[in-house]
């Protein structure tokens, strides 16, 4: 019997989420005032969403922008419309970033939008254009916290810890985010070194009120539900999880740049299109981000560049490519596999040691007529620690040992495989994006016709 490594809820989250492909990042708040520019200096170091941390900024000056983040010229409506003109079908909102100013109505903390210059609640207003046009919402929120008291001051580096004060103060305003809004489908976390335990809390809080929610991988401690890419990056090999690139127009920032170059604009648009279906055909969603100017407009630039590549999804619609590789033409009564493909996922406790490990191998071969098998597997050397995998054809998953101080083992002795193409994979045992490396590769997978 074939076995589901999800339960069926979050089988079906996942499926939604992939059918999504594509959506608008927005990345907006008090940073977008400064366009990149402090005191008339520019600002040329970093992101300009981080020119607190990355520009000479005083900062209670930095602060007391909320005080004119009047945004007269945001319109949720428009931006939702942009996204539907664009082939999108949802928006992930910068709800915080890491200067802490926080664009909803929070009872944590007076730094935020319903008490700066603007009273709006940003989030809100994004949610209920959404559920206007049929979008789906999204939320990026970032662990660190450079206004919070209780967090740890500035870095160059971003990976900080999260003091059990400052967690406190987080799960608070992920409460609110997660009950105030309607339907969640994603939870962007970002930076941050959460330990396992604030990891978990994260995500047994979003399940427990958005039970749809999928999380992204940025939660840490391989708790998320979807692996995020590096910053316009595309994975170079095979993935066994759901994944998702984020990019931007321009790579040089996130936030509204004003003194940002916007030239090529023909060259943008076949860049973005060309990322944009090779994500998509590859199982991969793609994130493409825009940068409200400080008083809410859109950048015009950035406006023709999503409704230009919107009208190439018109004439090539967004699919994903079927999965296709050369079966192994088996044409004996006996027969062995190695040198499978490598399936891979991505690990590791915060940004700059994620790293690929191979958690899998796929086998695809052709057998001439239907047999029933003894399979065992084979090494060249004893293991030295005993592991769990799983092999799994079209029609059944056997879960086994792999044992210590062992060569070989038989497995099974009634292996049924039909007549025709048969996929085939060794993958250790478990959730798809918390699986454990397969350390030894130069396993030999024995087939022998009873």
């Amino acid at each position: 019997m074939k076995k589901e490594w999800y339960c069926e809820n979050r089988k079906k989250a996942i499926e939604e989420w992939k059918d999504l492909k594509y959506g608008m990042f927005i990345h907006f708040g008090l940073y977008s005032l400064c366009g990149g520019y402090w005191k008339g200096e520019k600002v040329t170091r970093g992101y300009s969403e981080q020119i607190l941390s990355h520009g000479n900024v005083a900062f209670c000056d930095y602060e007391a922008l909320k005080e004119e983040f009047s945004i007269e010229h945001f319109n949720a409506d428009e931006i939702a419309l942009l996204a539907k003109e664009a082939k999108m079908s949802y928006i992930v909102l910068v709800t915080k970033h890491h200067d802490g100013f926080c664009l909803f109505n929070t009872k944590t903390t007076s730094y935020n939008s319903v008490n700066s210059a603007c009273k709006r609640d940003i989030v809100k207003e994004i949610s209920q254009a959404c559920q206007r046009h049929g979008l789906k919402l999204g939320l990026y929120f970032s662990w660190i916290d450079w206004h919070c008291v209780d967090a740890l001051p500035i870095s160059s580096h971003n990976s900080d810890r999260i003091p059990p004060l400052h967690m406190k103060y987080n799960l608070a305003q992920l409460e609110e985010l997660l009950t105030g809004y309607g339907d969640i489908c994603e939870l962007w976390m970002d930076m941050g070194n959460p330990t396992p335990e604030q990891s978990s809390q994260v995500r047994e809080l979003a399940l427990r009120l958005q039970p749809n929610i999928m999380i992204n991988g940025r939660v840490w401690n391989d708790m998320g539900d979807f692996l995020t890419m590096g910053d316009n990056q595309f994975p170079d090999c095979a993935l066994s999880l759901p994944w998702q690139t984020p990019a931007t127009i321009y790579h040089e920032t996130w936030g509204y740049r004003e003194w940002q170059e916007r030239t090529d604009f023909e060259e943008k648009v076949e860049t973005i299109n060309k990322g944009l279906h090779y994500v998509v055909e590859n199982g991969g969603n793609y994130l493409l981000n825009i940068g409200p100017k400080g008083d809410g407009s859109l950048v015009d630039f950035e406006v023709e560049v999503l409704k230009a590549v919107g009208k190439e999804i018109e004439n090539a619609p967004l699919e994903r490519k079927p999965i296709e590789a050369t079966p192994l033409v088996v044409d004996n009564a006996n027969f062995t596999l190695l040198n499978g493909e490598k399936v891979y996922r991505y690990t590791g406790s915060e940004y700059y040691t994620f790293h690929p490990i191979v958690t899998g191998l796929n086998y695809t071969l052709a057998l001439e007529e239907d047999g029933v098998y003894e399979f065992s597997y084979l090494f060249d050397l004893p293991l030295q620690s005993e592991i769990k995998l799983a092999l799994e054809t079209d029609n059944d998953t056997l879960i086994f040992p792999l044992k210590e101080n062992k060569k070989e083992c038989l497995v099974y002795s009634r292996l049924k495989l039909k007549k025709g193409i048969n996929h085939i994979s060794i993958v250790s045992s478990g959730n798809p994006i918390r699986r454990e490396e397969i350390k030894n590769l130069d396993i030999k997978l024995n087939f022998k016709r009873v």
